[in-house]
């Protein structure tokens, strides 16, 4: 078994230099059609999300690959070295514990989210459907889920806490404590986590509105109680609002410095859920403006002591671990089976 992963997350990279890695599907897609040419790596799933950008890749046995290598190779970096803090490279039993712990949450910026267990699921299937994975990354991937769910079920990590929509809810409400006035609040993008974060802060007491692209009205869904507003009017509207919060997977700013300076009145609170960021750098140099970005968001909450749940975690673990090595075991002797009785 010759399996290994290399990646970028939060714990070893800020959101500048994680967006630089990061990777829309069309890029996922061109990533996986180049390395389905190299006859020495089988199989390779490309997780991408805010928090994390992580290649897993399964090879033919006694070669060593660097998948962070390779990502670099097809983003035309060559100066590897300058980014050999920000990532970390796995191999073998290393990487199949760290993807079941991946997927359970408590790599996460926010212990025990959920959200990250469909983006592991999301990520194996798009490799599927792009004929990049192979049998025993299909397993590894569906091994880390059963383990994650197992965890989840029995030890009870998630609640309603744990999620990047509860940190933009708690800090809209701290605000509002502080005196500030954060009644109205513009959500741009229509994905899963806008979705979720506008139906949060709608349920306790904002007035949200939601763009939409009139594109993709068909596919646009706005939660009860939310209004809407057409994208490209957003600045026409900003003014109405105290606060905006932007979560979406454009490769391209949702909020500029230029266009909002351009505003005679506009918000004093924007909150960036994406990863590139939505919301340009320079915005937090207009006078009054405060931006969150993903990390600064999460950064804000005092680490608990997790240890306890990290032992009990460490179990179930260890068990589908050895769940995953025994399925390898059994796949090689059923091949060498098939070989013997062929002659």
């Amino acid at each position: 078994m010759n399996i290994c992963m290399a990646g970028i997350d939060h714990s070893t990279a800020g959101v500048e230099i994680r967006e630089r890695f990061s990777l829309t599907q069309a890029k996922i897609q061109e990533v996986y059609e180049q390395l389905k040419q190299k006859e020495n790596i089988y199989g390779t799933v490309i997780l991408s999300t805010c928090n994390r950008t992580e290649i897993y890749m399964s090879c033919e046995d006694g070669i060593i690959v660097n998948p962070f290598e390779e990502i670099c190779k097809i983003y035309d970096i060559f100066d590897i070295e300058k980014y050999k803090n920000a990532y970390k490279l796995r191999y073998g039993d290393d990487v199949i514990e760290h993807l079941c712990k991946l997927a359970c949450g408590v790599k996460s910026q926010i212990w025990g989210e959920d959200q990250i267990i469909t983006q592991v699921k999301n990520a194996v299937a798009f490799s599927r459907e792009n004929k990049a994975a192979d049998s025993i990354l299909e397993v590894l991937f569906r091994t880390a889920v059963t383990c994650a769910k197992k965890i989840k079920t029995e030890l009870k990590l998630s609640s309603p806490q744990n999620s990047i929509a509860y940190k933009t809810l708690s800090l809209l409400q701290r605000y509002k404590q502080e005196g500030k006035k954060i009644d109205n609040v513009l959500v741009i993008g229509n994905g899963e986590i806008g979705r979720l974060t506008a139906e949060m802060l709608c349920n306790n007491g904002f007035c949200v509105t939601m763009t939409l692209r009139r594109y993709k009205h068909s596919d646009n869904i706005v939660p009860d109680g939310c209004n809407s507003v057409e994208y490209n009017d957003r600045y026409s509207v900003m003014p109405q609002y105290d606060a905006v919060v932007s979560a979406t997977s454009s490769p391209h700013y949702t909020v500029s410095a230029e266009e909002l300076n351009n505003c005679e009145v506009y918000p004093k609170l924007f909150v960036d859920l994406a990863v590139p960021r939505d919301i340009e750098p320079e915005v937090e140099n207009i006078n009054g403006v405060k931006v969150y970005n993903v990390d600064s968001l999460c950064g804000e909450e005092i680490e608990q002591d997790h240890q306890r749940q990290l032992e009990q975690i460490q179990l179930f673990i260890e068990k589908y671990k050895q769940d995953f090595k025994d399925w390898y075991v059994y796949k090689q002797k059923a091949q060498l089976q098939s070989v013997y009785s062929a002659v």
